[in-house]
């Protein structure tokens, strides 16, 4: 009676363990590839989840070197972004680029802002562009090309690129 009882049909210890292996193996590649994915599409500071839009200013452009040209602020921001890691450049109609900076020395433009950390573009900052002893738009009006750069990935940030200055 004893032989009876017997499954001839059951799997070898050795062969579930070595299927009980490989699936666990397969099983943690598929969540290492899912949540290394998900770990790079979701970078807080990833330049393409910052935009910003760029609007007149309200003063007058005349021949001056100290015009007020336009204003800058963020569309869309996770958080603030540090200025050391971004650029920022106009171009005007004859197709010659100028850096912008909030410490411009003697540069050609200068960026003033009004937040409350010197280091940080803020989510709700309104930034101005202001000439600084170089002739960017002589006359009203006048279109400047916006171009803002990433400099850790060289990828610019998605906004108005543009701005006609009156």
């Amino acid at each position: 009676m004893k032989n009876e009882m017997k499954n001839d049909e059951a799997v070898s210890p050795v062969i579930a363990t070595i299927l009980m292996v490989a699936i666990t193996v397969v099983l943690a590649g598929v969540l290492y590839v899912w949540a290394s994915d998900l770990a790079n599409n979701n970078q807080e500071d990833s330049p393409d989840l910052y935009q910003y839009s760029a609007t007149d200013h309200a003063d007058v452009v005349d021949s001056g070197t100290d015009d007020s040209l336009f204003v800058l602020q963020f569309s869309r921001a996770p958080k603030d972004l540090n200025w050391a890691n971004i650029v920022i450049q106009i171009i005007d109609e004859d197709g010659v680029p100028a850096t912008c900076a909030i410490d411009a020395g003697e540069g050609n433009c200068k960026l003033i802002q009004y937040g409350s950390d010197v280091l940080t573009w803020e989510k709700a900052e309104i930034v101005h562009v202001v000439e600084n002893g170089k002739q960017i738009c002589e006359a009203a009006p006048c279109s400047l090309t916006i171009k803002i750069s990433d400099v850790r990935t060289g990828v610019d940030l998605t906004g108005s690129g543009s701005v006609v200055v009156d």
